[in-house]
């Protein structure tokens, strides 16, 4: 259903990027790129990425002026790759701006990036407390002559024909340890301001807000740059430019250059080198996300070869099929990232990697041009991240998260939404129920956009101190929805403990919760300065305004439990306030409901059934019917897309061996040696099946049709159905480890 005039990367595409990152070039001499090449044809891939140069500065083509050439480069890798892939029908886009250049560093070191204490900013992870490291990855400043070497690398990979210019994140971080406080950097601002940059983070300070700002605004404006460059170069040609971000990465700082700079790039690599310490469905939600910030552009996310930074050996053949079809089932492109020695020393799992491209051939017919099938939406807020979570953005972060899990795992479709977009009317319609988990910070028209969203029919569920900033994180002193949510804001309650006390049992917000008591809070799993998770235990202070008080704070008997490890367990419940936790308000045609306190961290942090089923319960208070239900564990993720009159669901098995086996709980007062190390991060080594999973879509998702077809373009399967009432009833008697159910109108 896809139209095929359309450029290349709008297209379904299997990437496999290939590293030659070595200080000794051990293997440079084994690679050419024709056998590069060959190597993605093979496995099934249609574009294959290598760099154009690596960090020390040595370039894998010959004749170019922006380094040397790799002394241990028997032919001319780029060039031979161009070629080899026009044969093939393989896309060749090779990386330039790599980050770190040693030999830009040891041949002009004023142009690196230098921290406020005048060290050169790494790329490398050093441990922290080593004394007289060298810097092997120095990061090199975009405000220096740099950017001028940049360009010319584009110019000359362009001159030999790429297929596509991928430019590396420049990391130029706003953030005071990796902030940089070069010449270049210094200058440019004095001069643009008329003072110098700030050297303490002071939040408080409309100059280092500015400065923050400014650094966002450097980067955009090189992406500008670049891309017009890369452009103005290939008119007429269909080649890509694609930025390099990290979502989960660099403190998600890139997520608000990849929303400031939709205009400037035709895609976005979503590095997911996380994955293998994060949740499974980790990719899924990095491709969310980036789709969101990019405006819906493509998304290309990766899954690593090896296990988590183990690059020299492969990890387990699960782990890297269910990576890449993590990619796939939330409209990404599957990315593999393979290392040269990993290749040449633990290429075993490449075959599997053959499997999964395959599938995604078959499924191309099925992908190209699906639209998700759109229920709830979380608002993505880089300002609350920024100008409210400072140097804690986790504080904010793991509120967004914990609901996006509770309700992947409830199988209720999500997606995230830029604040950005809130603006956009088009855009808000998408959704039954927006979601603002604790969005702290809000300008003025984002504000009147949601109010004229909510008065027109619209529904949101909002917790915290959502709205009490505005956009440049200075405080209203009060929330500015608070008319939507019913509430009046005067003050915070800060108890290191609490309670929600549920007052309306029989209300569907609390069904299948048996209890009247949930527990507000956490311990520290630091545990070296305080008792507890940083305000996971407050409450805002409301004064009701109108809708209904469903919930209430209750107060625990002190700042911590005697029970069990004193000190470290919660404190027993001592009385009821008069304080709201959980409010419902009919706003308009539309309607609010507002927690006090952060549901989102509980479920992220805790994920008891108890928190998960708050935020199942309300989003479908609030959305009404599902457009689908899954009857399956909540370990088998389930992304359904709509594709002109077809629906495509996807089925994920996630049902693991566990995964994380152990976790710290912090250091204590005269500590003892623990009994076993708390590091231990499993790959997904077996996939235990699921049966009989039932799917229930509703008709009205369906048209006017009778009749229909329901099959598997993977296993060539044909499902069963009946139609009971309103919905399309299927059952699929056994998933392993993925599976596509295709509902398209029979005939």
């Amino acid at each position: 259903m896809g139209s095929e005039d359309k450029p290349w990367w709008l297209k379904p595409v299997r990437v496999i990027q290939f590293n030659i990152e070595d200080r000794y070039g051990v293997f440079v001499s084994k690679i050419s790129g024709k056998d590069l090449v060959r190597l993605a044809h093979e496995l099934g891939a249609n574009v294959l990425v290598i760099f154009a140069r690596d960090p020390w500065g040595r370039v894998y083509y010959r004749g170019s002026k922006i380094g040397p050439t790799h002394p241990k480069m028997k032919g001319d890798i780029v060039r031979e790759a161009v070629e080899e892939g026009r044969r093939l029908g393989v896309k060749v886009v090779v990386m330039v701006g790599h980050t770190a250049n040693k030999y830009v560093y040891e041949t002009h070191t004023d142009w690196a990036q230098v921290n406020v204490r005048g060290e050169p900013i790494l790329l490398e992870h050093a441990p922290y407390s080593e004394e007289g490291y060298e810097v092997e990855w120095p990061q090199i400043c975009i405000n220096s002559p740099y950017i001028e070497l940049i360009k010319e690398e584009i110019r000359e990979v362009i001159d030999l024909g790429v297929d596509g210019v991928f430019l590396d994140s420049f990391r130029y971080q706003p953030d005071i340890e990796r902030a940089c406080y070069c010449r270049w950097c210094c200058e440019r601002f004095r001069s643009k301001y008329g003072y110098g940059m700030p050297k303490e983070p002071n939040w408080r300070d409309s100059r280092w807000r500015t400065l923050w700002k400014w650094r966002y605004e450097v980067v955009v404006e090189r992406l500008k740059e670049l891309y017009e460059l890369t452009k103005e170069l290939t008119k007429g040609k269909e080649v890509l430019f694609m930025y390099n971000s990290h979502p989960g990465g660099w403190s998600g700082r890139t997520n608000r250059v990849v929303d400031l700079g939709r205009n400037y790039y035709d895609a976005v690599f979503a590095e997911c080198s996380e994955a293998d310490h994060q949740p499974p469905g980790f990719i899924t939600e990095m491709v969310k996300l980036t789709k969101a910030m990019n405006g819906g552009k493509p998304v290309m996310p990766s899954r690593n070869y090896f296990h988590m930074y183990r690059t020299v050996a492969s990890t387990t053949p699960i782990a890297v099929k269910q990576g890449l079809r993590e990619a796939i089932i939330a409209g990404g492109s599957p990315w593999l990232l393979i290392f040269s020695s990993t290749y040449f020393q633990s290429p075993k799992a490449l075959k599997h990697v053959k499997e999964v491209f395959k599938e995604h051939k078959v499924l191309e017919e099925y992908l190209d041009g699906a639209e998700p099938l759109r229920y709830a939406g979380i608002v993505v807020s880089n300002l609350t991240r920024d100008f409210y979570g400072r140097e804690k953005p986790d504080d904010y972060v793991d509120e967004t998260r914990g609901f996006y899990y509770a309700l992947t795992h409830h199988h209720i479709p999500v997606e995230h939404v830029s604040e950005s977009d809130l603006t956009r009317p088009e855009v808000l319609r998408r959704y039954r129920v927006l979601i603002l988990a604790s969005t702290v910070c809000m300008s003025d028209s984002l504000v009147g956009s949601l109010r004229t969203y909510v008065k027109g029919g619209g529904k949101v569920l909002a917790t915290h101190l959502t709205s009490l900033y505005d956009d440049e994180g200075v405080s209203r002193n009060g929330l500015a929805l608070s008319d939507v949510f019913g509430v009046e804001m005067v003050g915070v309650f800060k108890s290191p403990w609490s309670y929600v006390v549920i007052t309306k049992r029989e209300h569907p917000l609390f069904e299948g919760i048996g209890e009247s008591l949930i527990l507000w809070g956490d311990m520290s799993y630091d545990f070296r300065v305080e008792r507890v998770a940083r305000s996971l235990g407050w409450h805002v202070i409301t004064r009701p305004l109108s809708g209904e008080v469903m919930a209430k704070v209750g107060t625990a008997v002190h700042e911590w439990g005697f029970e069990y490890t004193l000190g470290r367990s919660p404190p027993p419940f001592a009385s009821t306030t008069d304080m709201p936790a959980i409010i419902l308000n009919p706003y308009g045609e539309g309607t609010s409901i507002y927690f006090t306190g952060q549901l989102g961290r509980h479920y992220w942090r805790v994920g008891l059934p108890e928190y998960g089923l708050l935020i199942k319960n309300s989003v479908k208070y609030l959305g009404g019917e599902l457009p689908i239900e899954v009857g399956a564990p909540e370990t088998l993720a389930i992304e359904s897309f709509r594709q002109g009159e077809r629906l495509i669901i996807h089925l994920l098995n996630h049902t693991y061996n566990q995964r994380i086996l152990a976790i710290g709980t912090g250091k204590v007062k005269q500590p003892l040696p623990p009994y076993s190390s708390s590091e231990a991060a499993h790959p997904p080594r077996t996939v235990i099946p699921v049966s009989n999973v039932t799917i229930r879509v509703s008709l009205k998702e369906l048209g006017n049709f009778t009749g229909f077809k329901v099959h598997s373009p993977l296993s060539g399967k044909v499902f069963s159905y009946e139609v009971r009432g309103n919905w399309l009833v299927i059952n699929v008697p056994s998933v392993n480890e993925y599976e596509v159910v295709v509902i398209e109108p029979k005939g």
